[in-house]
């Protein structure tokens, strides 16, 4: 079906129970189910080397979603997509996603359309060159988050490679550094139940991730607003020492029960403080 802009819609889907998380609304990982869904609608078995997210309202329980999609651009070795994730009752878009997959073959079968200018990231810059240090660059820095680990077959979906659906697993899999996992919901100033809420996120994978490959990751805080913060994340190739996959993400301090963004505590600021690293945040290329 046809829509306003050039889009047209690529897939469905309902929040269903197993889909919703600590936060009480659709956990982000099915936010780019439905995006990967329309790219493969659109390009087949392409696979997705870039992946941007822009979540901007959240989903709950029961809630009927649409993907509305459009090709951006088309190049001789990789197609360039934008998605917009809709709330097919209220008309409200969840999320947008502007995605590139490699393709054996140019695709014909849609005309190209412009970004909408709802679409444009807000605080991630799509032109911006991702930081790139080196495996003994953040080793000597101390940003080690998960403790090196041999990629199998789970990682896999059994198959030689990492598939993209489980990309992000590169970054958060395995066991962390100091043996404790992350906790996932806080206690807030007034004694109020918090957590993390994802706003966006940039995964871009330098190379097919192989069964048997060594990996660890490590991550490093860019900044820190008054409610937010962004961070950079980079697993490596440990036998090779080369970058194999990066990631960036902006989250929100969340009030789970009011629903609400909130101002970071000084406690949870310090401990994002002492990983600061602004030198290695994304940078425009002409810089």
């Amino acid at each position: 079906m046809s829509l306003a802009d050039g889009l047209v819609v690529t897939h469905t889907s309902t929040v269903t129970p197993d889909q919703i998380d600590h936060l009480g609304h659709m956990n982000v990982r099915y936010y780019a189910v439905n995006a990967r869904a329309a790219t493969r609608a659109l390009v087949g078995s392409g696979q997705i080397v870039e992946m941007y997210t822009r979540h901007l309202r959240e989903q709950l329980l029961g809630a009927e979603l649409e993907v509305h999609s459009g090709v951006i651009g088309v190049d001789a070795h990789s197609t360039r997509l934008y998605h917009e994730l809709v709330n097919a009752a209220t008309g409200d878009i969840a999320a947008t996603f502007v995605y590139r997959a490699r393709t054996e073959t140019p695709i014909d079968t849609i005309d190209t359309i412009e970004l909408p200018e709802r679409g444009r990231p807000r605080s991630i810059d799509l032109d911006a060159r991702m930081a790139r240090p080196t495996l003994d660059e953040v080793r000597g820095l101390g940003l080690a988050m998960r403790a090196p680990r041999t990629i199998d077959r789970d990682d896999t979906a059994g198959g030689q490679t990492v598939p993209s659906a489980i990309a992000p697993m590169l970054f958060w899999g395995g066991v962390p550094v100091d043996g404790e996992e992350q906790q996932l919901v806080h206690t807030g100033p007034n004694g109020e139940d918090i957590g993390w809420a994802t706003m966006e996120t940039r995964l871009v994978i330098e190379r097919p991730v192989e069964l048997g490959t060594r990996i660890q990751s490590f991550s490093a805080t860019t900044s820190i607003a008054d409610k937010t913060t962004q961070m950079s994340m980079w697993v490596y190739d440990l036998d090779r020492g080369d970058l194999l996959a990066s990631f960036e993400l902006v989250s929100v301090l969340f009030d789970i029960g009011a629903r609400r963004a909130l101002s970071i505590p000084d406690d949870m600021r310090a401990d994002y403080t002492a990983r600061l690293h602004p030198e290695l945040r994304s940078r425009a290329e002409h810089l």
